[in-house]
């Protein structure tokens, strides 16, 4: 083989292909591969512009890079995994057609059970799959993790093209309910790939963290054509991922369906194309999605039931709680500077100071609504000064008043300067948080504010035209003033003179 392997490179045709695209070439090339992993060589080639027929599948061994010409075609018939890459395998060039329409594997398949992670140098590049048979079935790329300590990472693919497949890509890890035996598929880079005419684009399916999640890939500057077919662009169940590109003739998908699909279990992923947010079906939690053919501007729309958010002091219901409900520290050392009241001030410099307070005597600060209760609380935050914000958060709450607390969010070695906790409560009676330790050499930490959203009440901080209840004085200039209306319609505005009393004029 001294000669099929000059500069360490093997050649494919040294094993005896026929490239005639009709006896199957794929033992030959299968051997080719078996012998550069055997003898330590890093590079198998599949060269010319001939047509290869393969008819049972490939395995490309770790370390080994598989290269074709751009002009080499390979001939799919059968189903089977055409191409199973191992750990460190690279495939490159080239173009795969699937021809038979039974066809309902992969083109190129990864398989977690190989921990494919940080450090591996495996990739996929400059390589069109494309299926001929008519069926629109099987996938392209598929990442499949099946068990548990399953993985797949770090995994690069760039300039791919594919073409009438079910699933063009599909990232998928099966249900597991032991959350301490996970399986994820995650960080993995998808880059300038066309996407033409699958009924699923792109598909990530899994859930958004372990025992079995599928989160933050990247999949960057693609183009995707939309056919008769095409069922979804894309379609993601899991978090932190993010898609940037565009999406061409949505409207000659059948039936009127979404493009995009953000499923249930779907939060936090980025979605950024040339759609308008209007067509985007969109069921998850806080999945961001922008278009540049909306507003130059970003809107920040009202909140609705089940989305928590919060813009600035308006939607706060905390303004002034020290007020309206009973808010007191029940446990942990005095704060050495400010009040508790000023946690609920919209004055920004004011705050609540504590020095050096240990893990095993934490501050608790409770907020107790029960003469009151607040009704559909969705979101409650706590935002402190910048570089004194405590080590460990805890926010608790409590539903019934003879119930258990519940733990919202409990958060160790913070270093955010606002922490939020998603406190999903019908009728809530009481919130506590707990808070020990500090992040800075010294030692202390400043509540800024504590704050909150309801799907039921207004923010606190404005009068609402629906009615409000005041804390403080209203002052009215001279000339200003109330206008009220009698009985009969009349309007009547309120003056005072100089001793006080109180009348009104006819307007």
């Amino acid at each position: 083989m001294e000669n099929c392997s000059e500069e360490r490179i093997v050649d494919a045709a040294c094993f005896g292909v026929k490239r005639d695209g009709v006896t199957d070439d794929a033992p030959a090339i299968q051997q080719a591969i078996d012998y550069a992993a055997s003898n330590n060589l890093s590079r198998v080639l599949l060269t010319g512009n001939y047509t290869y027929a393969i008819a049972s599948p490939l395995v490309i061994k770790p370390s080994v890079s598989f290269e074709m010409d751009s002009g080499t075609k390979l001939k799919v018939t059968g189903n089977y995994h055409v191409f199973t890459l191992q750990k460190d395998a690279s495939i490159s060039g080239g173009t795969v057609e699937v021809t038979d329409p039974s066809f309902t594997s992969s083109v190129i398949y990864l398989h977690g059970s190989r921990q494919l992670e940080t450090g591996n140098k495996t990739t996929i590049s400059n390589i069109s799959m494309i299926n001929t048979s008519g069926a629109y079935n099987g996938k392209g790329i598929y990442f499949y993790c099946q068990k548990a300590w399953d993985f797949i990472s770090f995994v690069n693919v760039s300039f791919v093209h594919l073409r009438n497949f079910e699933r063009g890509v599909l990232l998928q890890t099966e249900k597991i309910t032991n959350i301490n035996t996970p399986a994820w598929i995650n960080a993995n880079n998808f880059s300038y790939l066309s996407i033409d005419g699958c009924q699923y684009g792109i598909d990530v399916a899994g859930i958004s963290d372990v025992p079995y999640e599928t989160s933050g890939n990247s999949f960057s500057h693609f183009q995707m054509q939309c056919r008769s077919q095409t069922k979804r662009a894309i379609k993601c169940s899991g978090a932190y991922n993010t898609f940037e590109g565009h999406i061409w003739d949505t409207y000659l998908m059948n039936g009127g369906q979404p493009p995009v699909e953000f499923t249930s279990i779907s939060h936090r992923n980025q979605l950024a194309s040339n759609l308008l947010s209007t067509v985007i079906l969109n069921n998850g939690q806080y999945n961001d999605i922008t278009s540049p053919f909306e507003q130059t501007r970003n809107i920040f729309a009202p909140g609705l039931p089940g989305k928590p958010d919060i813009i600035g002091n308006q939607d706060d219901i905390f303004v002034q709680a020290d007020k309206k409900y009973t808010v007191k520290q029940i446990a942990g050392k005095a704060p050495y500077g400010g009040s508790i009241s000023n946690c609920f001030s919209l004055v920004d410099e004011q705050s609540m100071n504590y020095l050096d307070v240990p893990a095993s005597a934490p501050v608790v600060i409770e907020m107790d609504f029960t003469a009151n209760p607040i009704k559909m609380l969705n979101m409650a935050g706590v935002s402190f000064g910048w570089g004194e914000s405590p080590k460990n958060i805890k926010f608790e709450y409590l539903t019934a008043l003879d119930g258990a607390w519940t733990t919202a969010k409990d958060v160790k070695n913070n270093l955010g300067n606002t922490v939020t906790a998603e406190v999903r409560a019908n009728t809530l009676y009481k919130m506590r948080l707990t808070l020990s330790e500090y992040t800075k050499d010294h030692k202390r930490f400043r509540i800024n504010r504590i704050f909150g959203t309801s799907s039921m009440m207004p923010g606190s901080s404005w009068v609402a035209t629906s009615g409000s209840k005041m804390y403080g004085n209203l002052e009215f200039q001279q000339g200003n003033s109330l206008i009220l209306k009698s009985p009969d319609g009349q309007s009547w505005k309120l003056s005072v003179d100089n001793t006080g009393k109180v009348s009104g004029t006819k307007i």
